[in-house]
């Protein structure tokens, strides 16, 4: 092939090599150039089973039965879970001249699809936003707190958001072995970005009233993970960036893009901001799985 013909072919690599540094730990990437889609069922993902302070025996960083990526139609078609640029990742430290392998990292480009599972446990960094109309929230209020709501200038219609991340029973943050997501403690309901149709009046009294033990004004506002049986990664056609499953002898922080996300020792999920999206019904009602076998006990 001549230097001309050559100046004119585009194309991707199928392999690449990347190196980086942060602090003590060397980083060396191999990401796939590919697009795959995948559709998968496992009975069982369970992930750092060991004894941990301050957690339950028997508890592991990340379990979840009958997980699944990807769904299947009611004609049996497939919607696969979209997977593009995956990677793998080994984290190294010099400890006393020597290089020790303190860190793997599987994780992709991006991802879009459906998620299932009944999670038990998980390790790791998930921030949920939940947006919608406001008419759930009420369904759940007594008299006194629709009132305040009212007050508030909150109808059926407000279109109302906030951010939901793992907790505890009690909205304190969570990030190991988490058995519940909601709003922690001190952050509020809002209105939306560009405003939809929640007033500057109504996002002004509703910053006063923040979560406190798991409610705003008397309204729950964080689930068990089990309720959520099936999430959509990625939002319509757009999908996530930055998911990865990690396994690390001590707190590491993985660099994408330049910014770090940090992990604690043993097994950790992340699913970056934006990667899930809910609306207030589901977050109060719990989501259902969809089918993701052809035979599916869930749907005999």
């Amino acid at each position: 092939m001549t230097d001309e013909e050559l100046g004119i072919q585009t194309g991707q690599a199928f392999f690449q090599i990347d190196r980086d540094t942060s602090g003590s730990v060397d980083f060396t990437k191999f990401t796939f150039g590919m697009d795959v889609d995948i559709s998968m069922n496992a009975d069982l993902v369970e992930l750092g089973r060991y004894d941990r302070a301050g957690e339950a025996a028997g508890s592991s960083d990340i379990r979840i039965n009958d997980f699944a990526l990807g769904s299947v139609n009611s004609n049996g078609t497939l919607n696969p879970f979209h997977i593009t640029d995956p990677f793998f990742e080994l984290a190294f430290e010099d400890v006393n001249g020597k290089e020790e392998l303190v860190g793997i990292r599987l994780g992709f480009g991006s991802a879009l699809g459906k998620l299932s599972g009944n999670i038990e446990y998980l390790t790791g960094n998930i921030e949920v936003k939940v947006a919608g109309t406001a008419a759930p929230i009420i369904d759940q209020a007594d008299a006194g707190q629709r009132f305040l709501l009212w007050v508030a200038g909150v109808n059926d219609s407000t279109e109302l958001e906030a951010g939901a991340e793992l907790v505890t029973a009690s909205g304190n943050p969570d990030a190991v072995r988490a058995q519940w997501i909601g709003v922690k403690n001190g952050d509020t309901l809002g209105c939306p970005s560009g405003g939809g149709n929640c007033s500057g009046w109504t996002g002004g009294l509703l910053s006063l009233f923040s979560s406190n033990n798991c409610a705003v004004l008397g309204i729950a506002t964080c689930f068990p993970l089990g309720n959520f049986r099936t999430l959509d990664i990625g939002s319509g056609s757009n999908p996530a960036s930055g998911m990865f499953i990690s396994f690390q002898t001590k707190s590491i922080s993985w660099i994408d893009n330049g910014v770090g996300t940090p992990t604690v020792s043993g097994a950790f999920m992340n699913i970056p901001n934006g990667g899930i999206t809910v609306d207030f019904e589901q977050s109060f009602n719990g989501i259902e799985r969809i089918r993701t076998k052809f035979l599916d006990p869930y749907y005999d």
